[in-house]
């Protein structure tokens, strides 16, 4: 069974000793590794449909830890409902996007609050997940990139914080929540591929703008967003050639 670099960094997400619940497990590989390898004494996989929670046995029956689990530990249901509130230490939610991941938290909130930590992989709007975890009183532990194919796949560990709700720092379609100033201590090369990705379709729209002439309020705009990645990307840089003169 071969798994991607995205598989295993959920798993090393979870603190060693606490018990997960996976929502949307699917295949139930994430699962699979922290029984395995005795991260967790109990893992609980969640899914909507029996059909995906199907798969999720087959793995492991496969990998012959089927008299590690319980019936019990495969439940079908949607987003948190199968979950008791408290039940266990750690919420694994991969796979989906940052829109969806916060409507399956923000369902039930203090649900959502009575777990200790949040390990959150969204495939596409994470800068609204972000946002959306700091105003609803979540501090970010850490931001890491974990490859998959060709793709640069971003982990998110929250906890809740001391308060119920916060003022954001700054309004919710800024750059930052999209490409955090923590990046430049992800993986540099996976850091360094997505920012530089993301400088060049900007460099690409200031050029297209200038050629309309027009819309100099939002170039201007722009310059600001490459500006901030280009300091980012100074930052992942120079981290990474430290790394190579380390080794």
């Amino acid at each position: 069974m071969r798994l991607s670099k995205r598989i295993y960094a959920l798993a090393d997400s979870v603190v060693k000793g606490h018990t997960a619940a996976d929502i949307g497990t699917d295949h139930g590989y994430v699962p699979m590794l922290l029984i395995r390898y005795g991260i967790s004494p109990r893992v609980i996989m969640s899914d909507i449909s029996e059909g995906s929670l199907a798969k999720a046995r087959e793995t492991f029956r496969q990998c012959g830890l089927m008299d590690k689990v319980r019936d019990e530990d495969f439940r079908t249901g949607d987003g948190l409902e199968t979950i008791g509130a408290g039940e266990v230490d750690e919420i694994i939610i991969g796979g989906l996007g940052g829109h969806t991941i916060a409507g399956i938290l923000d369902a039930d909130i203090e649900k959502s609050r009575s777990f200790r930590r949040l390990i959150l992989q969204p495939r596409k709007h994470s800068g609204a997940l972000r946002y959306w975890l700091y105003v609803n009183g979540w501090d970010i532990l850490t931001d890491t990139l974990a490859g998959e194919g060709k793709f640069a796949c971003e982990i998110i560990t929250a906890v809740p914080s001391g308060d119920k709700s916060k003022d954001p720092p700054y309004p919710e379609d800024d750059i930052r929540w999209k490409y955090p100033p923590s990046l430049a201590e992800a993986d540099p090369v996976l850091a360094a591929n997505r920012i530089g990705w993301k400088a060049g379709s900007i460099r690409e729209q200031i050029a297209n703008l200038q050629k309309s002439g027009s819309g100099n309020e939002k170039i201007a705009d722009l310059n600001r967003e490459l500006e901030y990645l280009s300091s980012l990307l100074s930052q992942t840089e120079s981290r990474n050639k430290t790394l190579e003169n380390t080794f």
